[in-house]
């Protein structure tokens, strides 16, 4: 018993030691012959990128060190984000940053997004004063003054929390396309499962039809149930979201 607790153990800091190493260990480095992004690659290799066009007078390290500016550019993970505006850029919050424009999420534009307004909702959601956003991606909301997140279950995670704007349901940024809001009903802790009173989807396509094509005749709705993160069925019998019909498991 004890060598067990004492390999798990090791492997408990083995683990936790690359971890550090590919998650803590980068950083800017500011020199007198410019700047530099220093971090590990996946080979565990140490590696020391230079940011070419980088002003070391002017740079800074912001507050999420994922991010830095000069004067004239902004980084995030060592790389020149595209059209942010170095003179009035600051991070937020999480993965969150904006400029005078628009807003910036892990580096990337948020899509149509403005800085007007914005408030980040979750580590996740986002919102300006005409939409939301999941990560960098617009949601297109009936009301972002309705928009709410719904309380999560014991088994659901914060990547897979449903969403409403008391029009649709939103998973992440699909929208389930139902035009029976008060019958839907939501597979929670699902890959994004849903039903109304007419159809079942999966994200934001009905279940029988993927790519415009069909896969599924029919689907029994009444019957239709969920018994793990993928797997479904009813009453004619199991269900592959991505190919239609299959036998189901022993």
């Amino acid at each position: 018993m004890i060598r067990v607790i004492d390999v798990n153990m090791k492997q408990f800091l083995s683990i936790s030691l690359l971890l550090f190493i590919l998650t803590g260990c980068a950083e800017y480095d500011v020199e007198n012959e410019g700047v530099f992004y220093s971090y590990v690659d996946h080979n565990l290799n140490g590696v020391k990128k230079p940011l070419e066009g980088a002003d070391p007078e002017t740079f800074e390290v912001m507050d999420n060190d994922d991010y830095g500016k000069d004067l004239h550019s902004v980084f995030y993970k060592g790389e020149r984000i595209p059209g942010a505006d170095a003179s009035s850029f600051e991070f937020v919050g999480d993965l969150f940053a904006k400029d005078k424009f628009r807003v910036f999420y892990a580096g990337d534009s948020i899509h149509a997004s403005s800085s007007r307004g914005f408030r980040i909702i979750d580590s996740y959601y986002s919102a300006d004063h005409k939409d939301i956003y999941w990560t960098t991606e617009p949601l297109h909301v009936c009301s972002t003054n309705d928009f709410e997140l719904i309380p999560l279950d014991s088994n659901e995670h914060e990547f897979e929390r449903w969403a409403t704007d008391g029009c649709w349901y939103y998973l992440r940024h699909f929208k389930i396309p139902s035009d029976d809001y008060a019958n839907v009903h939501l597979y929670r802790g699902s890959a994004g499962f849903a039903k109304d009173r007419n159809w079942v989807y999966h994200l934001d396509r009905k279940i029988n039809f993927i790519d415009g094509e069909r896969i599924l005749d029919t689907v029994d709705v009444a019957t239709f149930t969920v018994s793990r993160y993928i797997e479904c069925k009813d009453k004619f019998g199991c269900i592959n979201p991505y190919h239609g019909r299959e036998p189901c498991d022993p």
